[in-house]
């Protein structure tokens, strides 16, 4: 029900930002017992472009270090080993 709720009111929010940055425009156009309303919505685009960006490069290379080793032996020495 919270879910339900807040997705409510997060489309809510939208809608006024969308007003008030004017992307949608919302015009009264009869007072009446029912008033009728026009909206009008700006054309949005969306596409690709081609663009030089400078893009991170990760890499490895071999190294030769020491690293820790552990033996385990249970004190029991196997003839001829």
């Amino acid at each position: 029900m919270r879910a339900l709720l807040l997705l409510v009111a997060l489309v809510i929010l939208i809608g006024i930002a969308l007003v008030y940055t004017g992307t949608i425009s919302l015009t009264q156009t009869r007072e009446a017992q029912a008033p009728a309303f026009d909206l009008k919505v700006k054309k949005v685009e969306v596409g690709t472009t081609t663009a030089n960006v400078q893009v991170p490069t990760v890499g490895t290379k071999t190294k030769q270090v020491d690293v820790p080793t552990i033996r385990v032996s249970d004190g029991n020495a196997a003839a001829g080993h």
